[in-house]
């Protein structure tokens, strides 16, 4: 696969990536994967408050048990329902 560059000031664009079996915790990266959809997709549900994540000092991570959970409810979360 070919490098990506990004342009001069913005940062290169984000690839959703397969989550390390066995981990608890995702990345945004890594929720979008097994969510099936793009990365700022799920920093929208982040943001409004649909799937809880937490931070870890810089980092943004979900717990794998709330991306399955959305998975499993079809798309609906438990408080929406």
């Amino acid at each position: 696969m070919p490098e990506v560059r990004a342009r001069r000031g913005r940062r290169a664009p984000v690839q959703a990536k397969e989550p390390e079996p066995g981990r608890m915790s995702l990345t945004v990266p890594e929720a979008a994967y097994l969510l099936h959809c793009h990365p700022n997709t799920v920093w929208a549900l982040v943001r409004s408050g649909e799937l809880k994540s937490f931070q870890l000092r810089r980092r943004r991570l979900i717990a794998r048990a709330t991306v399955e959970e959305l998975i499993s409810s079809g798309g609906t979360t438990s408080e929406a329902s």
